[in-house]
């Protein structure tokens, strides 16, 4: 007589256990004695006890949910019948529902078709490849005073440029401005612009460090000098100040905005096609100043301490605690989707893959929540999306068309 199967919900647990490392020596003999009953189930374990393929992969983060994911789990082995599903939430003790973390995961961790059970294809030929567009890197364009321009992208380590006394040296992808050896002269300035598809790093004349997002620029002095510092951004830009109490570090958003700090760090992001300029503040303390910024007008200004968010709309001024990991993901290498409605989600993958979106009829209502790597391919992206009600397709190389 053949041994009864074990209960998918069990294993379904002990899977989302094992993601934690948590298991009991017990429970870990009984995984494995799961995993060796089937080729397919031994190939899962194997990628769960893979941090690299988990975090490469990791494209089930969009908007899938969980009660669905863990159904599909179910209905894969066969414990219940697909017009079952329905009703079965009713049925489960709620606690059962954490294990539907793990089919997330597994479906990350590249086990879509495990438990899709779609027939093993032959291999694609090179020319029947599925369209894909790589992620973004670091790269940016260099303007000099003079106006000629510099690409950073496939530049080597060393001097790019000396003006009025400064050198700009390229070190490991990062633009760094340090004294050169000629005498310095009359204040000239450049522009550091990061074209969609890049994200760079630049070191200012006065060491302050400085991240700069995709499609986004900055402006500023190849020495300062003077009363203050100056710089003038678009788009997104994350600075670590340094302190100098007799040389405030101010930035100016377009003329809307100007943000004066002594030494601190914070995030400003100020793309056009956002309706709202924030200015978050992770340290120090920032003055943020709004209006027609340098005219005769009265402006608005608002402190900032650590953990608070300045909104500036049309409307006026907000102040709110956001989620500061949320705010900066992308200076860590992250796309973070955590209460994100779909246009919003759109318009950060349209700036770190270059490409153009396009809606099909009706765009999808609703918040998306997940972490994932920015290094993931699009079309490793778009596998994610695939259980949340959103399909996309890559069409024209460039083209990323949104439909329900």
């Amino acid at each position: 007589m053949n041994a009864p199967s074990p209960d998918p919900l069990r294993i379904a647990a002990l899977l989302e256990k094992q993601l934690h490392q948590n298991l009991s020596d017990t429970e870990l003999n009984e995984l494995n004695s799961w995993a060796a009953g089937r080729e397919d189930h031994l190939q899962l374990l194997s990628e769960l006890n893979d941090p690299t393929l988990l975090l490469s992969n990791a494209t089930a983060l969009a908007r899938f949910n969980e009660e669905q994911a863990l159904q599909r789990f179910l209905e894969k082995q066969g414990t219940i019948d697909p017009v079952q599903i329905e009703a079965l939430p009713r049925r489960i003790p709620m606690w059962k529902w954490a294990a539907a973390a793990a089919v997330l995961v597994m479906l990350a961790a590249g086990s879509y078709i495990w438990f899709t059970s779609k027939p093993e294809q032959p291999e694609q030929t090179a020319s029947l490849k599925p369209p894909d567009v790589e992620p973004g890197r670091k790269g940016a364009v260099l303007i000099l005073a003079n106006g000629s321009q510099v690409s950073l992208d496939s530049l080597q380590n060393g001097l790019v440029a000396s003006q009025s006394g400064m050198d700009a040296i390229l070190q490991n992808g990062e633009l760094v401005y340090t004294p050169g050896k000629e005498p310095g002269g009359e204040m000239v300035y450049n522009t550091i612009s990061v074209p969609n598809g890049r994200v760079f790093q630049l070191t200012l004349p006065d060491g302050t460090k400085t991240w700069i997002n995709s499609g986004s620029s900055i402006r500023y002095p190849v020495a300062f000098t003077g009363n203050q510092r100056q710089v003038e951004i678009t788009g997104e830009a994350y600075f670590d100040v340094v302190k100098n109490r007799k040389m405030p570090f101010r930035v100016r958003v377009y003329n809307k905005a100007e943000v004066e700090v002594l030494g601190t760090q914070f995030n400003i992001n100020a793309y056009e096609n956002e309706e709202t300029i924030s200015t978050t503040l992770l340290e120090g303390s920032v003055k943020v100043t709004a209006g027609n910024v340098g005219s005769t007008g009265e402006p608005m200004q608002q402190l900032l301490s650590p953990g608070q968010q300045l909104q500036l709309t049309e409307k006026g001024m907000s102040l709110i605690e956001p989620d500061i990991d949320k705010v900066i993901a992308w200076k860590n290498g992250l796309f973070n989707f955590e209460g994100m409605e779909l246009k919003q989600v759109m318009k950060q993958i349209a700036r770190w893959y270059d490409v153009e979106i396009i809606y099909k009829g009706k765009v999808p209502e609703g918040k998306f929540y997940g972490k994932i790597s920015r290094d993931i391919s699009l079309a490793g992206l778009i596998k994610g999306f695939e259980g949340s009600g959103v399909h996309m397709v890559i069409e024209n190389e460039r083209q990323l068309v949104v439909m329900p």
